[in-house]
């Protein structure tokens, strides 16, 4: 078991519930040497990764969605809706796009100015390049040419890249939702918004586990921070949602994807969608 379950579980104020029937575990039944905790209601022993971690009952949560997420059934088909929302990420995320947008730009006023000198001609004056001498753009007290120009255009490739990223994560957190559509063999994992959306498609047949896991870059001691849900192939999806909308997917999408309908509790049902 990682150090990181080890810190979890020392701690007095967790609050540890069964996976079979969500009742709480006291710490006097977890075993932290063995890694498994004794659930006293069902008498299911259980992984320590498998516990809920939560404040929360299931029934409670799913009787409690989030500002900004719904559940919409429609035919055969269901799509469970939770929003990117948020107005300290997108404040936060556009004032480093702007700032990293506003020095890339620069450069690549300075690219495009070589770039037009060397394929059409001179620069007209409004041109808003600088360093900018009788119509051409100077580099080391000379003019700009073509193999430089080249240079610059590649090398400035992944800098526009990330700001390109960064603007988009911007609109993500202003306008962004998840929809996670359940419909057999055509089920798909939606992100983005009306203009762009990132469509990954799974077998709702073939899921047998949704949980939360690390980033790539996080060490054992990070925060859970994105959901992977596995079936024909294994999606990870929803990094950008809060905790408390990320805590309610991945309840919803075990009571409609783990659990067959006479075995799934009441929730909230939309009879249209909460965004245009």
């Amino acid at each position: 078991m990682n150090s990181r379950l080890k810190n979890l579980f020392a701690r007095d104020s967790v609050m540890q519930r069964c996976p079979t029937c969500d009742e709480l575990i006291d710490s006097d039944a977890i075993n932290i040497k063995e890694g498994v905790a004794l659930c006293p209601e069902c008498g299911r022993l259980a992984k320590l990764s498998e516990l809920r971690l939560s404040d929360r009952s299931i029934q409670d949560i799913l009787d409690e969605p989030p500002t900004g997420c719904s559940i919409v059934e429609t035919g055969f088909h269901t799509t469970v809706t939770a929003s990117l929302r948020s107005v300290s990420g997108f404040l936060g995320t556009l004032c480093v796009a702007l700032f990293w947008n506003g020095i890339v730009s620069i450069f690549v006023l300075v690219a495009a100015a070589g770039l037009y000198t060397n394929l059409i001609g001179p620069l007209p004056n409004w041109f808003p390049a600088p360093g900018v001498e009788n119509g051409q753009p100077m580099m080391n007290d000379k003019p700009m040419g073509l193999g430089m120009t080249l240079f610059l255009c590649i090398f400035l490739i992944p800098f526009v890249t990330v700001g390109a990223g960064m603007v988009l994560a911007a609109l993500l957190s202003l306008r962004g939702r998840i929809d996670v559509v359940v419909d057999g063999n055509r089920s798909y994992v939606a992100t983005g918004f009306r203009l762009i959306r990132w469509k990954r498609k799974f077998d709702a047949k073939h899921v047998h586990q949704i949980a939360l896991c690390n980033k790539k870059w996080q060490s054992d001691e990070g925060d859970n921070r994105q959901i992977e849900l596995v079936a024909d192939r294994t999606i990870k999806f929803g990094s950008m949602l809060s905790d408390i909308r990320m805590e309610w997917l991945v309840v919803v999408l075990k009571e409609i994807l783990l659990k067959r309908a006479d075995e799934r509790r009441g929730y909230a049902v939309d009879n249209r969608s909460r965004f245009n």
